[in-house]
């Protein structure tokens, strides 16, 4: 069968327009082939399935085959269902024989056997999550391989023959695309997919760039962080409470997947050497480790006065020890999931004024803020861009860098916590409830819903989250993108049944604030006692009442017609102890929720916090009813500073 090669040229100018587009050019390159035929190579194979496909071409194909033969998957690939397959040829394994000191497979242990035919393999829950070239996202998979392992791809312009090549694992160029058979596609690689075996400190240290960095982790002991790979507990929870995965019944009577897996994994956003050595210099410190941790101090020492005698780095509030861990993040997010398609729920306006994505760091009580590159570049993401400091970026060339659990990326200057307090204290920080979970992004839950159908999303048993804990007579249920949700970000936490569940809220910094919570009203909704770091707030909330019950007030704006109106009716709503859902959200571009009657934000707490650290959310079930549920969109504080003028957003 001939081998074709996707070539796209372009003039010289334009090479790095198609470096940031050149996945979206393959797709549309594609899909103008009103027959798959036309193109050279490429078909429909109706009459194969996989392994029919591979034997029939076993010239290419035979090497892998006999890995399939020898653990059964040939039989399971000859058979129905919906398969994407990443095929090394047998150049490919021959090549990885070679690298590994093997003659054949022979030579391979049956477990790594079975663990190595999985890692090329996706397997999906229905037709329409079959990855043809054209579905190919420009990061991480949705759905993990046979595995649990996450497959990403990516592409890069290769100047010298002026062609796109599209890899899997960054690595692994595909040379033959979309080789469609009836149970699925084969993507013909040149190069075996080897899932990273090393944790993320490991795979650190091998880089030679990051020499430093490496060094920093091991002395602060930081490393010893990073090492967590699985939830085991879940894992033991989930073959009790869906034994057979097939899915869990709700307190409602719907059938809802419950998560396969909960895999641990940490980000890491670190400096070359060479970068600190110029920004070093350029700071007027000498540009060796030394000087590094001098830097360090100069900062951490005058943000944390009262503990700047503390010199064992080993120590988390030692000053070098602050410094490496602000680098370090509790969840594994590729380059392009830290801002990714969220920012098609908001207007250009917030995101070019107003819209920010916090995620806490291993610093003790920090957060980091992610900024959108531009209007332009919504997913492009910058970390602590202040009024005063331009904020670093992630290098596109050296990103996405995988370890068996994590990833890391390289930023092109430091990053440090330096002034991001004092501007938080001058603006709204609003939290995207997912965001709280880091479990959530690991996983790849968040956006995400059951691609079986089986209602919108998920239920999650109890020990998936370290941050969210809910009683054995709760329900909890996470709601995905799914475009029929009425939220900020078409997404939603659940909770049904005697629900008692308690979340704990990433520290913000000492001052007075609100703390809201967005939700939307309606008659599937509960009451709840509300509790705030152990105290009560108020009576319980009725959120089966809409807004526009006598005891919220809300009024639409276009009925309101005059801004005094407008401004009037919030004031009305907002001693009432609500707000109308954010003007800059909208739900797949249709109108704002403030627009929308049911969307609400629930004033919660009003208060001083004399410490910067985490808070406690606690919501408990006041009703006998369990299949009326209570309902968390975001999460916002909102200091003193802005309440007199806020604005819409």
């Amino acid at each position: 069968m001939p081998l074709p090669t996707l070539l796209l040229s372009k003039d010289e100018t334009m090479k790095h327009i198609v470096y940031l587009l050149s996945l979206l050019l393959v797709a549309m390159y594609l899909s103008m082939c009103t027959d798959v035929n036309e193109i050279e190579g490429l078909g429909t194979i109706q009459e194969d399935l996989v392994t029919s496909f591979l034997e029939k071409n076993s010239e290419e194909y035979s090497e892998f085959l006999e890995l399939m033969y020898a653990t059964g998957v040939a039989e399971l690939l000859n058979a129905y269902g919906n398969y994407t397959c990443f095929i090394p040829n047998n150049a490919a394994m021959r090549a990885y024989y070679a690298g590994h000191g093997f003659n054949s497979s022979s030579d391979m242990e049956a477990e790594a056997k079975r663990e190595f035919v999985y890692d090329h393999i996706v397997s999906a829950q229905n037709v329409e999550n079959v990855y043809t070239s054209s579905r190919f996202p420009q990061a991480r998979l949705e759905i993990p391989s046979m595995s649990n392992r996450f497959i990403t791809i990516s592409s890069a312009v290769d100047t010298i023959r002026d062609k796109v090549e599209i890899y899997v694992n960054e690595n692994s160029p595909i040379i033959i695309l979309d080789q469609k058979v009836h149970n699925g596609v084969i993507h013909t690689i040149s190069k075996v997919l080897t899932s990273a075996k090393i944790q993320l400190p490991g795979v650190i240290e091998a880089d030679e760039r990051f020499s430093w960095f490496s060094l920093a982790l091991r002395q602060t002991s930081l490393e010893n962080e990073l090492m967590e790979m699985n939830n085991d507990a879940y894992d033991s929870i989930r073959k009790i409470v869906d034994p057979n995965g097939t899915g869990i019944v709700s307190k409602y009577n719907m059938l809802y997947a419950s998560p396969k897996f909960c895999h641990i994994e940490y980000t890491a956003l670190i400096e070359s050497d060479e970068t600190y050595k110029k920004a070093l210099s350029d700071a007027g410190f000498e540009p060796t480790y030394e000087g590094l941790k001098q830097y360090a101090a100069s900062i951490y020492d005058r943000l944390y006065p009262n503990d700047k005698g503390i010199t064992d780095i080993s120590d988390r509030r030692n000053s070098f020890n602050r410094f490496i861990a602000y680098h370090l993040l509790d969840r594994g997010v590729l380059r392009k999931e830290f801002l990714g398609d969220r920012s098609l729920y908001y207007t250009e306006t917030y995101i070019a004024s107003s819209w920010c994505e916090y995620i806490e760091t291993l610093c003790p009580n920090s957060l980091v803020e992610i900024k959108p590159a531009s209007v332009n570049q919504r997913d492009v993401p910058v970390f602590n861009r202040l009024r005063t400091k331009r904020g670093v970026s992630i290098v596109a060339e050296y990103c996405d860098k995988r370890a068996e659990n994590g990833v890391y990326h390289e930023i092109d200057g430091i990053l440090t916590l330096d002034g991001l307090n004092d501007e938080l204290l001058t603006k709204r920080i609003r939290f995207d409830a997912t965001t709280l979970l880091p479990e959530m992004t690991t996983n790849k839950l968040r956006g995400n819903y059951d691609k079986s159908g089986a209602g919108y999303g998920y239920i999650v048993p109890q020990g998936y989250f370290k941050y969210l804990t809910y009683t054995p007579e709760t329900e909890m249920e996470y709601w995905g993108t799914k475009g029929t949700t009425t939220d900020m970000e078409c997404d939603e936490l659940l909770f049904f049944g005697k629900y008692d569940f308690s979340l704990r809220l990433p520290p913000v910094p000492a001052g007075t604030y609100e703390v809201r919570f967005g939700y939307t009203a309606n008659t599937q909704r509960g009451v709840a006692q509300i509790f705030f770091d152990g105290k009560p707030c108020g009576i319980p909330l009725d959120m089966t009442k809409s807004a526009t019950h006598a005891d919220i007030g809300w009024k639409s704006d276009v009925d309101l017609k005059t801004e005094d109106a407008i401004i009037e009716n919030d004031k009305m709503m907002h001693n009432r102890g609500f707000m109308k859902g954010p003007g800059a959200a909208s739900v797949n571009g249709a109108s704002p929720l403030r627009d929308y009657g049911g969307s609400l934000r629930y004033i919660a707490f009003k208060g001083s916090f004399s410490e910067t650290q985490a808070h406690i959310l606690r919501v408990k079930s006041v009703e006998d009813r369990i299949d009326r549920g209570f309902m968390i969109d975001y999460i916002e504080y909102a200091p003193r500073s802005i309440w007199e003028n806020e604005g819409k957003d």
